[in-house]
């Protein structure tokens, strides 16, 4: 079950009898509810036209994950990892680990079409790298984003941590219909914030933003690594 390691860190969490207060704290000290946590309700979306990226262990070759599974290799976590408080706090933390859809693609084989004429299994706005898309834990007004790379001080690769984002938002749970453009990002890996806020429209061509269900995270570039991890992504706002 590629989401056994996820389950293993849950558990241990939610046996310390976390509740949403304690957790809060843990995330980030802010006080402020994420309404992209695992343990508060969400999930990571994994069908449809808008759906996650493939974790870097899922799509290996049968023979890297086999080793992954018998512990004998690692290749990082699956996205739910990057939904729930880094534990300790104080710690390295755990990462959701993938590469380009384009080197998974080529790699494989898999382009049905050029690439210039778009791919028939994704929608247009998804991702240029990679896509986490996210079923809240309910729908909700949101003000804004978190994304969390380990300062330089602690990281192995500084060049793992996404570059350029977009934040789409969806009145639908699992990213369905039209998207509402809530703002384009770049994580500075030289800010002293290791855990950088981004504040997102409320308003888009003089419409009120509603309440969303979904976001989707559309990761357009990394800092130059040949994969990608991202350590924790929250949402913050406010309930209708």
């Amino acid at each position: 079950n590629h989401q056994s390691n996820l389950y293993v860190i849950a558990k241990d969490i939610m046996e310390l009898g976390i509740k949403e207060e304690i957790e809060m704290e843990l995330a980030d000290g802010t006080g402020q509810f994420d309404y992209a946590s695992i343990l508060g309700g969400a999930s990571v979306v994994r069908d449809g036209l808008r759906r996650t990226s493939l974790s870097l262990v899922d799509d290996m070759p049968l023979l890297n994950r086999a080793l992954a599974v018998g512990g004998l290799r690692f290749y990082g976590y699956p996205a739910e990892i990057a939904l729930v408080p880094t534990y300790p706090k104080d710690s390295l933390g755990q990462c959701w680990s993938f590469e380009s859809e384009d080197v998974s693609k080529l790699r494989k084989g898999r382009y049905r079409v050029a690439k210039d004429d778009g791919d028939p299994e994704r929608e247009d706005d998804v991702g240029v790298y990679a896509t986490l898309m996210v079923k809240l834990s309910g729908p909700v007004y949101v003000s804004s984003v978190v994304l969390e790379h380990p300062p330089k001080e602690i990281s192995t690769d500084m060049e793992t941590a996404v570059r350029d984002v977009r934040v789409l938002g969806f009145e639908d749970g699992d990213g369905v219909g039209d998207a509402w453009e809530l703002g384009r990002f770049r994580y500075d890996i030289d800010s002293e914030d290791w855990a950088q806020e981004f504040y997102v429209a409320t308003e888009v061509d003089g419409e009120r933003v509603p309440p969303l269900h979904s976001i989707m995270l559309a990761i357009d570039s990394n800092w130059g690594s040949d994969y990608s991890c991202l350590y924790r992504f929250r949402v913050h706002g406010r309930l209708p």
